[in-house]
């Protein structure tokens, strides 16, 4: 069964750092140098993923109106909040904010893969939702790439639809 719903974490996950200390300018998305090219290479594969079909989510522990600010204001983001079909950012538990999105787009728990930078975080959605694929971002940021390819494996089809490719939109219509 291939999935459908991925649901990112945002610091440490889809940029470097942590919006709330560092501020909106000081986060790292780009560039020819690390931290940054790392980040773009995952952004883009999002972006991929998105376009074949997968239907995007933000769960993440932090201000909403800091993580708006980012997808709002920052140029490399490459990520549109408008390519976001559903969105937990506060400071609740992420398992059960991990069900709120589910249950807002109206998919089983076997339909979600879920990234983020904490061990704390991805062992919990393992102990308490087993049908979530949880992925950790690795400490080396070189092996980062490499983990969301082996994600994108997640949502593999033998051939894709237009429906497939207008699935996030139609999610975006409906809400």
């Amino acid at each position: 069964k291939t999935r459908k719903v991925l649901i990112m974490d945002c610091d440490n996950t889809l940029w470097s750092g942590i919006v709330g200390e560092d501020g909106v300018d000081n986060i790292s998305m780009s560039g020819p140098a690390m931290p940054g090219v790392v980040f773009a290479a995952i952004q883009r594969e999002i972006i991929v993923l998105k376009k074949k079909g997968v239907i995007l989510a933000i769960c993440s522990k932090n201000n909403q109106e800091d993580v708006e600010d980012v997808f709002r204001t920052r140029g490399d983001m490459m990520i549109r909040m408008t390519d976001i079909s559903a969105k937990q950012i506060n400071w609740s538990d992420k398992v059960e904010n991990i069900e709120k999105i589910r249950e807002e787009l109206n998919v089983g728990l076997d339909s979600i893969v879920f990234v983020d930078d904490s061990d704390y975080e991805v062992e919990s959605v393992k102990a308490r939702l087993p049908s979530v694929k949880a992925y950790k971002v690795p400490t080396s940021l070189e092996e980062y790439p490499s983990l969301m390819r082996e994600v994108a494996r997640e949502f593999v089809r033998s051939s894709t639809t237009h429906e497939d490719e207008r699935r996030a939109e139609m999610y975006q219509e409906q809400k």
